[in-house]
């Protein structure tokens, strides 16, 4: 089941790979200084230039999900989802999403960046850890990108980052100390860039004060070992990547409002970086034979609503049932949520959730042969108004059902 983190970010999106949201902070997220000159002259070398972004360049996010290294492999507390992550598909919208500074964007997009995915867990304390992985032009653009990038780390926020060797991950990273977590507990900052092949991996991570280097080793050292035989496609392949290579697109709900940038086909390992719980929904999937997930998401400005749509698909009903189950299990014991009869089919497992703010979302489930879906509609003023999922729900089972 797809985390609520990852759906609540689309507000405002309306492209494939492109993002347009604010980002909320960490407990030290990056502020800013003035947007300046470029930092670095134009590349001398033969930079392949990114093929324009499309749906090509999103099927490429995707891919590089699943390499992407999941925080809580490394901080196994840090289990709640943060903003932001997802898919991008220029510097540019790294940067507005993460930065806000101008300069890391320039960077990206002059060392032909094609397109990148970021992961990103909290604990209960707000400490985060951030992993941004970017595919690059070529080997020698993804040092030259990681050189300067580190050097405008050191200048990012309130000026007070230094060096921080990092020799087991061969580069020099920032470091900012003196902060506390939402506990009251000491933290420090490192933010590090780290080449491999044609890839380009960030991190932005708290750590307990006088921790950061050795967090920011094993972090990176888990991204460095998921690169390692990942095979980045030709740019001029981009553009013609399927993206839909199980047609499933068909068979999930075309909710209300623009598809966001999350739409697409996934397969296990780049639909683990979406779920609520990697580690258990991993064995409950593979278990029964997952095949490949389409989920799509858009968001209706008008009703101020987002929505999302999880199909799966396994081999054979028997599958899907135990899938079903697990599902509906977890929402109920692990998830939070408040089990509720929706009027339209009421034997489906639906639950509502308190989203802060007076706000909630719900989330129910239909199964029917090898298919698997779950609609999502967040952003109601009640967790009791089902209009939209009464109207949702059978359409989404009159897809699946045959």
């Amino acid at each position: 089941m797809v985390a609520l983190g990852a759906t609540a970010l689309l507000t405002g999106c309306t492209s494939t790979v492109e993002g347009t949201a604010s980002p909320a902070p960490t407990s030290a997220t990056p502020t800013t200084s003035s947007p300046a000159a470029p930092t670095s002259a134009a590349p001398t070398g033969q930079v392949t230039p990114a093929p324009a972004v499309g749906p090509g360049t999103g099927a490429e996010a995707r891919r590089i999900a699943g390499v992407t290294s999941l925080v809580a492999t490394t901080s196994p507390e840090r289990t709640d989802s943060c903003f932001p992550s997802g898919p991008f598909g220029s510097g540019s919208s790294v940067d507005g999403l993460y930065f806000g500074d101008g300069r890391v964007g320039q960077e990206l997009d002059r060392w032909g960046m094609v397109a990148a995915w970021g992961n990103c867990g909290q604990d209960a304390a707000n400490n985060a850890t951030l992993v941004l992985v970017s595919e690059m032009s070529d080997p020698d653009s993804a040092v030259a990108a990681a050189q300067t990038l580190n050097g405008i780390s050191l200048e990012l926020g309130s000026g007070d980052y230094e060096p921080l060797d990092l020799p087991d991950l061969g580069v020099t990273g920032a470091l900012s100390t003196g902060g506390s977590d939402s506990a009251g507990a000491p933290t420090e900052t490192v933010q590090v860039w780290v080449p491999s092949g044609r890839m380009l991996a960030y991190a932005y991570l708290d750590a307990p004060a006088g921790g950061g280097a050795d967090l920011a080793t094993r972090q990176m050292s888990d991204q460095l070992t998921l690169l390692q035989g990942f095979q980045p496609t030709p740019q001029d392949q981009v553009p013609g990547l399927p993206t839909d290579p199980l047609g499933l697109a068909p068979f999930a709900l075309q909710t209300p409002g623009d598809n966001t940038r999350f739409t697409g086909s996934y397969d296990l390992e780049g639909y683990l970086r979406l779920a609520i719980d990697p580690v258990v929904e991993r064995q409950l999937l593979t278990a029964n034979g997952f095949a490949g997930a389409y989920y799509r998401t858009s968001y209706d400005e008008d009703a101020g609503l987002d929505y999302a749509v999880s199909l799966y698909t396994f081999p054979t009903s028997a599958q899907t049932n135990a899938v079903y189950t697990g599902f509906a299990q977890l929402e109920a014991t692990a998830f939070g949520g408040t089990e509720f009869d929706l009027p339209a089919i009421p034997e489906a497992p639906c639950f509502a959730f308190d989203n802060g703010g007076d706000s909630f979302y719900q989330r129910c489930y239909v199964g029917y042969g090898s298919y698997l879906a779950s609609i999502d509609v967040l952003g109601l003023a009640a967790a009791d108004d089902y209009t939209q999922m009464n109207t949702l729900l059978p359409q989404q089972r009159d897809l699946i059902d045959g």
